[in-house]
């Protein structure tokens, strides 16, 4: 299997790109590392991709990559799981997990879409679980849309629907 891997001078590119990604992610947002609405463009998106790219170096294999995600994300030292919160999509849940910890769920809604879109920028494919996981982070920053600039929700419906029509 090949791995496409970015530059780091350069950032996330269509060139070192994996083909099945820039065909269907063909929006100029996915490849802006500094577009904060774009999978890598926030600095957790944008850590994911590294880490998901070094994971991808050192392992050679597909492992299982979403206990992976978790150990990741659990490392940023949250007070919650983010196991336990990923499929979580009740607004009122939702809102006692900011109350007490105030950015977990938008540091790990953003590393997990990086994650599902890195996933296929590097290998071509995406695997089941983390492909229902990412659809799962987009819709719950759709139900938290806490009135950002129309820019957000709109950009995570296009994610959204690209990551549908996705069949590798």
């Amino acid at each position: 299997m090949n791995y496409y891997f970015d530059d780091e001078e350069v950032g996330p590119a269509r060139k070192t790109s994996h083909p099945n990604f820039v065909k269907a992610m063909t929006a100029d947002f996915y490849y802006d590392c500094t577009e904060e609405y774009s999978p890598f463009g926030n600095d957790d998106g944008a850590d994911m991709l590294c880490y998901l790219q070094d994971w991808y170096r050192a392992k050679k294999l597909f492992r299982n990559i979403v206990k992976w995600l978790f150990n990741e994300i659990d490392e940023m030292g949250f007070k919650y799981q983010s196991k336990q919160c990923s499929q979580i999509l009740d607004l009122e849940t939702l809102r006692k997990i900011q109350e007490e910890d105030e950015y977990m769920l938008l540091c790990m809604d953003n590393s997990i879409i990086a994650a599902g879109f890195g996933q296929i920028k590097i290998t071509g494919k995406i695997d089941a679980k983390l492909k229902a996981l990412t659809f799962t982070a987009i819709e719950r920053q759709l139900v938290l849309d806490e009135g950002y600039d129309e820019d957000y929700p709109n950009r995570l419906k296009k994610m959204k629907e690209d990551l549908m029509k996705f069949e590798y």
